[in-house]
């Protein structure tokens, strides 16, 4: 028992150097996105088409759409590809392509995955319909707010040899007062401050660019065939197949909106941490020892402060240990929120409104996020609209419609991926 509090010491001295860390992480994100908007965009302008998958008629649809054809970029198409003529979201898009001028927006039936992710699936429809004069591939998600700006700061960093693919990333805006709503930003932000000038980048799919040329040549058509996660195996090509680089763009964090309740939160969290873990599992392994880290040596000093004044004892410098690491954290969650604030300017007002979730309250955050991670230890099933799959690795994944699997469809909060 004596060795005890050394143990626990040691834990908590840990714990303390992952919130510098941390804190350190949120300051340099800050610092990052200012300098990244003084920064001049590159006038590598090659032709680019543009991939949406879309499903179903969001609120958020139309408002993207619109914003990927007014880039301020001299040659781009947009390739929409839906699953099924019948989709209302067809009726939307064959408007705004009478509208715009000839040949911009174009639809791309894909028909029904039966043997890879619905989503990949519209992808590779959209891809084969694609021609050597399109230079780049960029594929960005339906609920994507674009700047019109945000097409030539992706493509740019690609005319870099080394660069083999340039991605951006998103930042959850909380919609209405739901806690909830405020976790998935926190979480998500998190995640965002990690990115940067370093060869852990991963790519996103929701915004992410490469070269068509490399495309094909990294394999990424062939390992797609079978998959589930778009980005997790274009970033597995890119990376560790390839040896090439990732480039992430500050200026290309898009807001996107967080409208959830518990229910959906845990359903949306489950369901990606499933993916990561077959995926990448070393760093759904170090989400879950450093949320059980940073708890552990938050709680044990006042827990054993209490424990010790029972017996009459005043053991201060616990005290001393557990506000050294609270006020790391408060520091960590200013720094996000000024960067956050910084990057999306028109959203500043709906992220200082969950100050609370980033500062006082990171430690709930932190557990809400640490049951999310230990829910999705085990189980190779995601339900993803309307859909099961049972995913075997990277890049296998069997497909069963949900009324086949007896699963009902998840709910959709709007932002979801």
């Amino acid at each position: 028992m004596r060795w005890f509090p050394v143990i626990m010491f040691l834990v908590w001295f840990w714990a303390l150097v992952l919130a510098v860390w941390a804190a350190e992480v949120a300051r340099m994100f800050a610092k990052r996105i200012g300098n990244a908007a003084r920064r001049p965009l590159t006038d590598y302008q090659p032709r680019v088409a543009v991939i949406l998958p879309v499903k179903g008629l969001d609120d958020d649809v139309l408002t993207s759409v619109q914003s990927l054809l007014h880039q301020d970029y001299p040659d781009h198409r947009l390739l929409c590809a839906v699953e099924s003529a019948a989709d209302p979201v067809c009726g939307v898009l064959e408007k705004l392509a009478r509208q715009g001028a000839p040949g911009r927006l174009e639809i791309v039936v894909a028909g029904m995955a039966t043997t890879r992710g619905q989503k990949i699936h519209n992808q590779l429809a959209a891809v084969a319909r694609t021609t050597p004069t399109d230079e780049v591939l960029v594929f960005v998600d339906a609920d994507a707010q674009t700047s019109p700006d945000w097409l030539r700061a992706l493509v740019g960093p690609l005319k870099n040899a080394p660069v083999g693919a340039a991605t951006g990333y998103r930042y959850y805006v909380p919609v209405g007062g739901h806690p909830a709503n405020a976790a998935v930003s926190v979480i998500n932000g998190t995640v965002a401050a990690l990115l940067g000038p370093t060869r852990r980048n991963l790519a996103w799919g929701g915004s992410m660019a490469i070269l068509r040329s490399n495309f094909f040549a990294f394999g990424i058509d062939a390992a797609w065939q079978h998959a589930l996660s778009d980005d997790y195996v274009l970033s597995h090509c890119v990376k560790q197949q390839f040896g090439r680089n990732i480039e992430y763009v500050p200026r290309c964090l898009l807001a996107s909106p967080a409208d959830f309740n518990w229910r959906s939160f845990f359903t949306f969290a489950w369901r990606q941490y499933r993916i990561t873990r077959i995926c990448i599992f070393w760093a759904w392994l170090m989400a879950s020892g450093g949320g059980i880290l940073y708890l552990t040596g938050l709680i044990y000093p006042p827990v054993y402060w209490a424990i010790k004044r029972t017996h009459g004892e005043n053991d201060y410098p616990l005290l001393i240990m557990f506000l050294t690491l609270y006020l790391l954290t408060i520091a960590r969650g200013s720094c996000m929120l000024l960067g956050a604030g910084r990057a999306l300017p028109q959203h500043a007002p709906a992220l200082r409104r969950a100050w609370f979730w980033y500062t006082l309250g990171f430690p709930l955050v932190v557990l809400l996020n640490l049951v999310a991670l230990l829910g999705a230890t085990f189980g190779r099933k995601i339900v993803w609209r309307g859909v099961a799959y049972t995913m075997h690795s990277l890049t296998k994944t069997d497909v069963h419609r949900a009324a086949e699997a007896g699963a009902k469809p998840e709910p959709a909060p709007c932002g979801a991926k």
